[in-house]
């Protein structure tokens, strides 16, 4: 049995991708959309753009799902009902009388305020002599009149009496119109992985790429809802770049600044982890003590992973360096001020150890952020002996002297 069966006809399954199709590439037209233009989405075409000049662009989205044998998608063909179809959709709109375009002046004003874009998933192919003629005729390589031949010829050649009626269609146009409609067709073929461009479309926006399939998603829902509830109450359909701004522009925050994700420390521990100057500070001041191994050890993977995360966070570009200065600049400043503080009018060298452990304390109890996300206690004492093992702060009153 090699027929179909009646399941596999009434089958809407080309229906549904033709149409995600079209809502895709609108959407990939809509996320690079340009200051001063606007979109719709199925109002004046299948998809149309105004731009800043006044000049309207009407894009036509056919899709299919045929392939060739060898995989690939089927080619647009001379003779192509989808293209002459959307010619003849075209010619239609330009001798609209109901739009103010009855006569032959006025249909030629639109036209010359119109690109006309085909787009499609269909290959292109050298056979396509349609599309190999309107080049050499944009180009100025065919004269007006052996272009208008050559459709003629066309009409001849047509075996659907319904193509014949769309070709008939545009050569009925009036001949200025119909020569400066030629001149602003376009087509946009082989348009495959529509949703890969529209990625591809926010990753040319600088979003954070671990962020892109995440941002999508979430913009894909927020159109689908709009186009829903537009057209269930019977509304156009239309974003300005700026209300396109407006309505993203959170979203896109939230992708470029998502939550820093912590990571544990499970790497190595230094040989000699009783000479880590921070560790020495602390012997020093008495915080701890050299039979505390497993405390010394604690301390010690707390700096490591405050260190290998901001590493992490740099090099996956969820943060930049200088955020992590301006985090450790703010840490040196707090720290300056409980240290200016503590020592002030204090020069009895056995008060120091009291003053040196009461700073520390200090500083542990304070809640640290980076880029406005809270650490946690492990994260935030460790960015504290970090800073203390290079060493840029310290707690005795001489620690400059001992450990610089």
């Amino acid at each position: 049995m090699t027929g179909k069966t009646h399941t596999e006809k009434t089958s809407a399954a080309g229906t549904i991708a033709g149409f995600d199709y079209q809502y895709y590439y609108f959407l990939y037209k809509l996320l690079t959309l340009k200051k001063s233009e606007t979109i719709g989405f199925e109002l004046l075409d299948d998809v149309h753009t105004q731009l800043d000049n006044d000049h309207l662009v009407l894009i036509q989205i056919k899709h299919t799902i045929q392939k060739k044998t060898d995989g690939a998608t089927a080619n647009l063909t001379e003779l192509d009902p989808d293209l002459w179809k959307t010619l003849f959709n075209w010619s239609a709109v330009i001798k609209d009388k109901n739009d103010g375009r009855d006569s032959s002046a006025e249909q030629k004003a639109f036209v010359e305020k119109t690109t006309f874009i085909l787009a499609t998933n269909k290959s292109f192919s050298s056979n396509n002599n349609f599309l190999s003629n309107l080049s050499e005729f944009q180009n100025e390589n065919m004269d007006f009149e052996t272009m208008k031949n050559y459709l003629a010829g066309l009409n001849g050649s047509a075996k659907s009496e319904e193509t014949k009626k769309y070709i008939d269609s545009v050569i009925s146009l009036d001949e200025q119109v119909l020569k400066e409609f030629l001149n602003n067709i376009k087509s946009d073929l082989q348009v495959d992985s529509i949703i890969d461009k529209c990625k591809t479309a926010l990753e040319e926006k600088d979003v954070n790429p671990k962020s892109i399939d995440h941002l999508f998603n979430q913009l894909d829902s927020v159109v689908r809802q709009d186009i829903f509830t537009n057209f269930s109450n019977s509304k156009k359909l239309i974003y300005s770049f700026e209300e396109r701004s407006r309505k993203f522009r959170r979203y896109f925050d939230i992708a470029n600044n998502p939550e820093l994700k912590i990571q544990k420390f499970d790497g190595g521990l230094p040989d000699s982890i009783d000479e880590q100057t921070f560790i020495k500070q602390l012997l020093d001041i008495e915080d701890i003590d050299l039979s505390e191994q497993e405390i010394i050890q604690n301390y010690t993977r707390y700096r490591l992973m405050l260190e290998s995360n901001l590493a992490n966070w740099v090099e996956e570009g969820l943060l930049t360096s200088e955020e992590i200065n301006i985090f450790e600049d703010e840490i040196f400043r707090q720290w300056e001020t409980e240290y200016r503080s503590s020592y002030r009018r204090k020069d009895n060298p056995e008060e120091f150890i009291d003053i040196a452990h009461k700073i520390l304390k200090a500083m542990r109890d304070k809640e640290l952020s980076i880029s406005g996300q809270k650490l946690f206690s492990d994260m935030s004492h460790g960015s504290l002996y970090s800073l203390s093992n290079k060493p840029t702060i310290g707690w005795l009153k001489n620690w400059e002297e001992k450990y610089k």
